[in-house]
């Protein structure tokens, strides 16, 4: 008899189940049917940019994870259907965010630990790619040092890479924004956008990449599962994410960063200053055009000039 789950996203959530999964896999001795809902709201103000802005998993999404998770020997079955059409008894992965877990610290795949009781260790792999499963990456693709995802979201803006263009070989991966955003702020030149179809085929070049940089994201999560080298920029207003296991780091600065990849790749590399004025930055990109209402407006003046005061 198969084992079955229901999650309704968003897919770094999804992605963090996995060690679970293989886990109570391994415990049944039952292969797995994974279902992510496709009608979850997302419940996202209308001024922020989000590949899924209506549900918490729409098609696109889907199609971009499900290639990784297909090849997973643990699961058999992944689908994308509606709420109402989840084989009753499927295990709800979403019961960790209604529970007593603080959800704005930790890692989140020990989250799932603890809201389900069942014991995995955190620093063992939990995703595993083969290669032969994507298709194969242009030629041009082969051969990164140094692969980076960084969303606009959960970043430390006082991070300077401009010291990247030291590199040879350096791939960024992540949506157009993402690349515009981070070699104009950065002024890189040496920084190739690489653009893969599905989570398999970004699985496979982190794989081949010497060390994976990256900050609290779906992209991350797909690393930590690998185990692969991997330096996350962390996060402290929200710290959701640690590296554990294999070759890893976080940093808070420049410096740090910069020491730990001249070791990983045999290079003696000089760090940039950190960025004056630099912050911790939450936000997900706001939609072009979009003009704070005055209501808004005015709330954030008034909460200000209260801070002011103390």
């Amino acid at each position: 008899m198969a084992l079955t789950f229901k999650h309704s996203g968003r897919l770094g959530d999804i992605i963090y189940s996995m060690p679970l999964v293989q886990r109570m896999a391994e415990i049944d001795g039952a292969a797995v049917e994974y279902y992510v809902c496709n009608d979850v709201p997302a419940r996202l103000g209308k001024d922020v940019f989000h590949p899924s802005p209506d549900v918490m998993v729409n098609a696109h999404l889907f199609n971009y994870i499900q290639p990784l998770l297909a090849t997973q020997s643990y699961i058999s079955k992944i689908s994308h259907i509606s709420a109402a059409q989840v084989p009753p008894g499927a295990l709800d992965l979403d019961r960790f965010k209604s529970g007593d877990l603080n959800l704005k610290a930790g890692l989140i795949y020990g989250w799932y630990r603890k809201a389900f009781g069942v014991s995995f260790a955190l620093e063992a792999p939990w995703l595993f790619v083969d290669g032969e499963n994507a298709t194969p990456l242009p030629d041009e693709y082969l051969g990164i040092a140094v692969l980076i995802g960084r969303t606009t979201r959960f970043c430390n803006t006082r991070i300077n890479y401009s010291f990247l263009d030291q590199i040879e070989n350096v791939g960024f991966v992540g949506l157009d924004y993402e690349y515009a955003d981070f070699v104009n702020r950065h002024a890189l030149s040496n920084v190739r956008h690489i653009k893969v179809n599905n989570a398999l085929e970004l699985a496979n070049l982190m794989c081949r990449s010497k060390v994976f940089i990256g900050n609290q994201s779906s992209n991350f999560a797909i690393a930590e599962g690998l185990k692969i080298p991997r330096a996350l920029e962390a996060f402290e207003p929200v710290p959701v994410a640690s590296p554990v296991g294999g070759l890893c780091f976080e940093y808070i600065n420049t410096q740090f960063l910069v020491d730990f990849l001249s070791r990983v790749l045999d290079v003696e590399l000089k760090a940039s200053a950190d960025i004056d004025g630099g912050a911790y930055c939450e936000s997900i990109k706001a939609q072009v055009g979009y003009v704070v209402p005055i209501k808004q407006r005015l709330k954030n003046i008034f909460r200000l000039t209260n801070r002011m005061k103390y």
